[in-house]
C-alpha cells in the first residue's frame, strides 16, 4: 500500500528556505506533514478512510502520521518519516519488518505504540505514536503553523535528504551522506563541506536549487553554509 511513496523524497529543503514549500500533491516530496496530507488525499481518492494524527519525536510532539481503518482494524502509517517505514503498524499489536537492511519494530507500551529502528546494531526509540487520536483539525491546524517557531524539529541545523533510489536508501544528513542496502554494510561518505552537500543534492537526488531556490543562488548557498556552522 505505501510503495508509491517508496520514491517520493522526504526532505527539509524548504524549512531552510532554499525551496519553495511542495503543495500536498507535490511529488517533490517534503517534511512529514507534506506526505501525510499527499499520501491522505490519494487514499481518499482510493475509498479508504484515513485521518492525520501527531506523535512525538524525542520527546516532543512534532511529526504528523496517518491512521488507517481497514477492515475493521486500526493501523498507523509513518508515510512522513525520513526513514524507509513502508508498512503499517496495527494498533493493537506488536510487529517487525526489514527494509534496506534497516528493522523496524513496533510495541505497544500502554497509551503509546512505540517504534523503534536497529540498524547498524543499534537500536533506538525513533517514533511515539498516542493510541489516543487526536482531533484531526487540530493536527490540520498545527500543519498550517508549522513554520510559526513554535516547534523545533529535529532537522533544522543542515540538510536533509531521504529517498529509495532503486535497491538503496539513501539518506543525505549535513557532512554524511549513508546508503543502506538489505545483506550489505552501510556505506558513508563525508561530506565536510557546504558545497558537497549542495553537489550531493543533484547528484544522487537530482535536485537542483538553483531549478527551486526562492531567491538567488548565492543566498541559498548563504543559508546552507550558515547551518553548518
Amino acid at each position: 500500500m505505501l510503495d508509491e511513496f517508496r520514491t517520493v523524497p522526504f526532505h527539509n529543503l524548504f524549512y531552510l528556505g532554499l525551496c519553495h514549500a511542495g503543495m500536498a500533491g507535490s511529488p517533490t516530496g517534503g517534511t512529514c506533514s507534506d506526505k501525510v496530507l499527499a499520501f491522505r488525499d490519494r487514499l481518499t481518492a482510493q475509498g479508504i478512510k484515513a485521518r492525520l494524527h501527531s506523535a512525538l519525536i524525542n520527546g516532543q510532539n512534532c511529526h504528523r502520521v496517518l491512521v488507517l481503518d481497514i477492515d475493521g482494524e486500526r493501523y498507523f502509517a509513518d508515510v512522513g518519516n525520513g526513514w524507509p517505514s513502508l508498512r503499517l503498524f496495527p494498533a493493537d499489536s506488536d510487529s517487525s519488518y526489514s527494509e534496506f537492511g534497516i528493522e523496524f519494530l513496533s510495541y505497544r507500551n500502554g497509551d503509546w505504540l512505540d517504534i523503534y529502528q536497529q540498524k547498524a546494531g543499534r537500536c533506538s526509540l525513533s517514533v511515539r505514536i498516542p493510541l489516543t487520536l487526536m482531533d484531526e483539525t487540530q493536527v490540520e491546524q498545527v500543519i498550517q503553523n508549522r513554520f510559526d517557531g513554535s516547534i523545533e524539529y529535529p532537522f533544522g541545523d543542515g540538510i536533509r535528504c531521504a529517498q529509495v533510489l532503486g535497491d538503496a536508501f539513501v539518506f543525505l544528513k549535513r557532512d554524511r551522506l549513508r546508503i543502506f542496502r538489505a545483506d550489505r554494510s552501510v556505506e558513508s561518505v563525508a561530506l565536510p563541506d557546504w558545497r558537497d552537500q549542495i553537489t550531493a543534492l543533484e547528484a544522487r537526488f537530482g535536485i537542483t536549487l538553483s531549478d527551486v531556490n526562492v531567491a538567488e543562488p548565492a543566498f541559498a548557498e548563504s543559508l546552507v553554509q550558515g547551518c553548518q556552522l
